[in-house]
This record gives C-alpha cells, structure tokens and sequence, in this order.
C-alpha cells in the first residue's frame, strides 16, 4: 500500500520516459530543485 509523503521527505527513486522518449531517472536529478506533476489520465 503507498502512503503520502511528508514535507521535506524524500520522493522514492523511478524511472520514466521524458517527452523525447529518452528514459529518465528520478535520482539523475539529486541535488536539483524538480516538480513532479501527475495528470490522471481520462481514458
């Protein structure tokens, strides 16, 4: 079961696809300031 996270915690560690279709690592961006955004799709 997942569970939210606190302010200031670590999000864990995933991988995607970028809008270039190049695989992207949420650790790759360690140190850097990123905003995650989600949209639930409507399919």
């Amino acid at each position: 079961m997942s569970r939210l996270l606190t302010p200031g915690e670590s999000a864990p560690d995933f991988d995607m696809d970028d809008l270039h279709g190049r695989r992207l690592r949420l650790s790759a961006l360690r140190g850097q300031t990123v905003l995650l955004y989600f949209l639930r799709g409507f399919l």
